[in-house]
């Protein structure tokens, strides 16, 4: 196993590209230095041997410490590629080894704002002009999801849930993917947050039952095709019939839907997941 290895030297880091060898003899693992490569944050591909160029965890660690903004983008690109193509080759131990490496570097925000959630979108892009066929696309979506089971089992927090507020995921009848509402709910169930997420198709009536049963301080609304905004809109419109609770509504079919008067809700388009928190505090407040 090849990577990068980093190492302080009066606050600079300085990094070196390892081997990582098993010595039968002593029964562990030795480090044997492949090349010293300098300041970490000077690195570029281009230091890195042609036959290391596009491991997930060179390219996580030289986005995370390169200061030069297109090299950045770059090193995001080759990972984005990377995930797409484990996805639809129904790879989930080596996404599980990106995710590992890369959100111990940048964190879990990072991950899904940065890689996962473009490369879906990328997917259901694809998926939508013909591109891609309906059994790869659901792969993809299966595997994706998968993957954040993986990353729900590691991060969230039980111990620490932030009892004082719940938030319902939902989608409107009709809208059968879900997995924005998955990735939506692991981010929020690693910050401590008590997440019902009652994703994909609910009938509307059973969505208003739920919410008078459970009385959420906020509900989050995911639509992913426009054609199901229709839908959703007539789900919000019997939520407010019923209830004053704060409505957010996102999702892939919102990210162009620049004005909608008919959507008594805050919309939020290409939100990073931080962001989201600090709405949903907002609005909870507000309300």
């Amino acid at each position: 196993m090849v990577y990068i290895r980093s190492k302080k030297v009066k606050g600079i880091d300085y990094a070196y590209l390892v081997k990582s060898v098993w010595d039968k003899t002593n029964n562990t693992s030795t480090q044997h230095t492949i090349k010293y490569l300098g300041k970490a944050s000077t690195i570029t591909v281009e230091d890195i041997p042609m036959e290391h160029r596009q491991d997930p965890k060179i390219l996580a660690f030289i986005a995370s410490y390169s200061k030069n903004r297109h090299e950045k983008e770059q090193m995001i690109t080759r990972m984005q590629q990377e995930i797409f193509r484990l996805l639809t080759e129904c790879n989930l131990s080596e996404l599980v080894k990106i995710y590992d490496r890369y959100s111990k570097l940048l964190g879990l925000t990072t991950f899904y704002d940065k890689l996962l959630k473009p490369v879906m979108y990328e997917v259901g892009d694809l998926w939508a002009q013909g591109k891609m066929d309906a059994a790869t696309e659901h792969v993809c979506s299966n595997i994706a999801n998968g993957l954040i089971k993986v990353i729900n089992e590691r991060t969230a927090n039980p111990t620490k849930p932030n009892l004082q507020c719940k938030l319902l995921i939902c989608t409107p009848e009709g809208e059968l993917h879900n997995l924005g509402c998955n990735v939506i709910e692991s981010f929020l169930l690693s910050k401590g947050f008590k997440v019902y997420n009652a994703s994909p198709s609910v009938p509307a009536d059973s969505i208003i039952r739920y919410i008078k049963d459970l009385q959420p301080d906020i509900i989050l609304v995911s639509i992913t095709l426009n054609e199901n905004i229709k839908p959703a809109r007539r789900l919000i419109r019997k939520i407010r019939s019923s209830s004053h609770i704060p409505v957010v509504v996102g999702g892939a079919a919102m990210k162009d839907l620049y004005a909608d008067s008919t959507i008594d809700a805050i919309i939020t388009r290409n939100g990073s997941l931080a962001d989201l928190v600090n709405l949903i505090n907002m609005a909870i407040k507000n309300s």
